[in-house]
């Protein structure tokens, strides 16, 4: 089973409540089709603009490993719009030490 977490984007948090995230775990679409069973362990924002800052995004994936994450996914949100998502991804990678997914559905 996976246990996955995801982190989205702040900004857009106020407008989506993970409408595509849900049913891409639901329906194994996008990039939940590589798993074949799916256990969500928590869904949380980046923390806000981190200005090429990771540490907000850092204290979030490190909370939702200490829950049972086994790898962190950045939503789609984050992806298309975040300028600084390589590095999230790859600080994440390293001082978080799970294996990140860019985009969820």
């Amino acid at each position: 089973m996976a246990k996955i977490g995801i982190i989205r984007c702040d900004e857009h948090s106020s407008s989506c409540a993970g409408f595509n995230c849900f049913p891409a775990i639901r329906n194994k679409t996008g990039q939940m089709t590589q798993y074949d069973d799916i256990e969500l362990v928590g869904f949380d924002t980046c923390g806000g603009c981190g200005r090429n800052k990771a540490d907000k995004i850092v204290a979030r994936a490190t909370k939702l490993k200490e829950k049972g994450a086994q790898i962190i996914h950045l939503g789609n949100c984050l992806v298309n719009a975040c300028p600084w998502k390589g590095m999230f991804a790859s600080t994440l990678q390293e001082q978080v030490g799970l294996p990140v997914v860019l985009k969820t559905h």
